[in-house]
């Protein structure tokens, strides 16, 4: 059977390169064209966890292992209040064992620079910004800025939130992507030492006043963290007298030890505010020759810790059934991958906007509820529930069948 000989692939981050990596394996040409003109600025960013629904996926492209390499393997992912009180904890290994696949914190530099490699540097052209493109009798062509063109069987969009392939599919118009309420100051500080920061546990930590905190190690020198803080929470936080970090210290100055330690220790640069937003579950990812992948399909925010891990689950689903796939037959590939992708990660993205409103609460005594809540179900009914989602389908088939609603569950 023939297949299709070449992609274009929009956007080098993590969604665009697994589709590109999954597409080689199978013989398939690529060309990335990423819009950063230089490499370092692919290579930045914070931490976070990859669970064991994303080493599945990448084990199908053989790059689980590479990954995996670099990373930390998390073995608890602990629930508390701000005054220090476990609300949950909930053992990995177990679960681990059963999937076949870890749950592992690690840099995003980590992730992409494996990426990179498995699809080949001379593959990514960089500094080429699309502003359109066009289909005709032999497939795809696009139009970038510079005045270049490329031209493809298929185009893949893995350009990101605010995505020119998913604007340019709706003739130039696109609703703005909806704002969570909140915002992600992230960053990776020097912090060594166990007794500040165990490995291998992921801390979860939920506030008054809107505010949360996460943190876990990423290796014996270096910790990963995120203050959350709710517009009315920021309202507070005076970044024109103060720092960022000592605006930081500031809000966070009544919590338990070693949140304290972990802002102080961090260098002013590297904290970076990132207000959170997805889009609401749609339709509409692929017209004609042309599909998106990632945020640029179904962005979502990080209460899920899910965005990464269905990033890399789309792009192999993707270049699975591009792989097997004529020619002629590639719009209603397209289709058919938005088919069978679109409801589980419509749940993930439903599902992780539920559980940032949690976060919103900012009364004591709402505060004091929602503790009572995740006291009395995250170690069962939100566990059980959040596995559920994550792991009802296996990425041993594809290409994945829905995933089981659910309802609010773990951060």
């Amino acid at each position: 059977m023939a297949t299709i000989r070449k992609a274009l692939v929009i956007g080098a981050g993590i969604g665009g390169l697994t589709a590109a990596a999954g597409l080689l394996r199978q013989g398939i040409e690529c060309e990335v064209f990423e819009a950063r003109p230089t490499p370092g600025r692919l290579l930045t960013g914070g931490g976070f966890m990859l669970w064991h629904n994303a080493f599945l996926a990448l084990r199908r492209i053989g790059l689980d292992e590479a990954v995996a390499a670099d990373a930390v393997r998390m073995r608890f992912h602990e629930f508390r209040s701000d005054s220090g009180r476990r609300l949950a904890r909930w053992h990995l290994d177990g679960p681990a064992e059963q999937a076949g696949a870890p749950a592992c914190a690690l840099r995003r530099s980590t992730l992409h620079a494996v990426l990179t490699e498995a699809v080949g540097e001379h593959r990514i052209r960089l500094g080429r910004r699309l502003t359109g493109c066009t289909e005709d009798a032999d497939g795809v062509v696009a139009h970038f800025e510079d005045g270049s063109t490329a031209q493809g069987d298929v185009l893949i969009g893995a350009d990101g939130l605010r995505s020119t392939v998913r604007a340019a599919m709706r003739g130039g118009f696109e609703r703005p992507p909806r704002y969570a309420g909140y915002t992600a100051w992230q960053a990776i500080t020097r912090l060594p030492g166990e007794s500040p920061v165990p490995t291998g546990t992921f801390f979860n930590l939920w506030g008054k006043g809107g505010l949360r905190f996460l943190y876990c190690r990423l290796n014996e020198d270096e910790v990963y963290w995120d203050a959350i803080t709710s517009d009315r929470a920021a309202a507070g936080i005076d970044t024109l007298r103060l720092t960022r970090r000592a605006a930081l210290a500031a809000a966070y100055r009544d919590w338990p030890d070693p949140i304290g330690r972990i802002i102080s220790s961090t260098d002013e640069e590297a904290i970076l505010p990132v207000p959170i937003h997805d889009r609401p579950p749609a339709g509409g990812w692929s017209k004609g020759r042309v599909v998106l992948v990632g945020d640029a399909a179904h962005p979502m925010t990080l209460n899920l810790s899910q965005g990464a891990g269905q990033a890399i689950e789309s792009g192999v689903v993707l270049a699975d059934m591009l792989g097997r796939c004529e020619p002629d037959a590639v719009p209603a590939t397209l289709r058919a991958f938005e088919s069978a992708r679109r409801a589980r990660a419509a749940d993930m993205v439903t599902t992780s906007w539920r559980i940032g409103r949690l976060g919103l609460a900012h009364s004591g005594l709402l505060c004091r509820l929602r503790d009572v809540m995740m006291y009395a179900f995250f170690d069962s009914v939100a566990r059980d529930q959040s596995y559920s989602l994550m792991l009802d389908d296996r990425l041993e088939r594809a290409p994945l069948r829905t995933a089981r609603p659910l309802g609010p569950g773990a951060g």
